[in-house]
C-alpha cells in the first residue's frame, strides 16, 4: 500500500542520514565539528575514484568562500550529490551503506579482526590463507609491524594495500610507455632470497585480501564475515 511504501521510505532515509553522518564522524578525526574540502575529496580518492570536474565545482560552490563543510552543509551536500550515490551504491539498490563506504583495506582488516579488538595478531594472520609458508607470512607480519609489538594495527595493516596499489599503478605505467611490466632497473639488479620472499609474500597477500574484501563486501549485509574468513582460511 501506499502508506506502507511511504513508511519504508522514511527509515531508509533515517538509515542514509545516519550514514552520511556516521561518514562525517569517520572524516572529522579532530571532532572540530567541520571539515575541508581536501577531507571532503579524500573520501573518493581512498576508494580510487577521481571526481568529475561537474561535481568538483558543485561542492566548491556549496561549500562557500570558506571552504569549510559543517556537519549539516556536508549532509546537504551528500545527499544531493548523484555523483556521490553511484559512486558508493554497489548494489545498486538506492542506497549506502556503512559498507560501501568502507576501503578493502577495512573490510579485510575487519574480517580478520572478528572480536574487534583493533589490532590483528600473527596467529590471525596465519590462519587466513595456506597458499603462503609460515616463513612467508611472518616475514610479511615483520615487516609491516612497524612498531615491533606483534600485532598489527590497522595503520600498519593498510600499508600492504598501499604498497599493493603502487605496484599496480607502475606496472601499468610502464607497461603503457615502454611496453613492460618491470623497470630495467628491476631487471638487472640482483634480489636478495629475502627480498624475494617478501615482495612475493606480500604479493600474494594482498590479493587474498582483495578477494576477501569484495566477498566481504558482497556478503557484509547478510551478517556473514564469520564465512568470508572461513572460505579463506579453508
Amino acid at each position: 500500500t501506499m502508506a506502507a511504501a511511504q513508511v519504508a521510505k522514511k527509515l531508509k532515509d533515517k538509515r542514509q542520514q545516519r550514514t552520511i553522518e556516521g561518514i562525517f564522524k569517520k572524516v572529522d578525526k579532530d571532532g572540530t565539528g567541520s571539515i575541508s574540502l581536501s577531507e571532503y575529496f579524500g573520501i573518493f580518492s581512498a576508494h580510487g575514484i577521481v571526481v568529475d570536474k561537474v561535481e568538483t565545482n558543485r561542492v566548491i560552490r556549496l561549500a562557500g568562500e570558506d571552504g569549510i563543510l559543517s556537519k549539516d552543509k556536508f549532509v546537504k551536500i551528500v545527499q544531493g550529490s548523484d555523483f556521490f550515490m553511484k559512486s558508493f551504491d554497489k548494489n545498486k539498490d538506492g542506497e549506502v551503506t556503512e559498507t560501501d563506504m568502507m576501503t578493502r583495506a577495512e573490510l579485510a582488516f575487519s574480517a580478520l579482526d572478528k572480536n574487534k579488538k583493533g589490532y590483528i595478531t600473527t596467529k590471525e594472520l596465519l590462519k587466513l590463507t595456506k597458499k603462503l609458508s609460515k616463513e612467508e607470512l611472518m616475514a610479511l607480519m615483520t615487516k609491516l609491524d612497524s612498531d615491533g609489538d606483534g600485532q598489527l594495527s590497522f595503520e600498519e595493516f593498510k600499508v600492504l594495500f598501499s604498497n599493493a596499489d603502487k605496484r599496480k599503478k607502475e606496472s601499468l605505467k610502464l607497461s603503457t610507455t615502454k611496453g613492460i611490466k618491470n623497470s630495467p632497473a628491476e631487471q638487472n639488479s640482483p634480489k636478495t632470497p629475502q627480498k624475494q620472499v617478501r615482495k612475493s609474500s606480500e604479493n600474494s597477500l594482498s590479493s587474498n585480501f582483495s578477494r576477501l574484501s569484495l566477498r566481504m563486501s558482497q556478503k557484509s549485509r547478510k551478517g556473514s564475515v564469520d564465512s568470508v574468513v572461513r572460505e579463506d582460511s579453508s
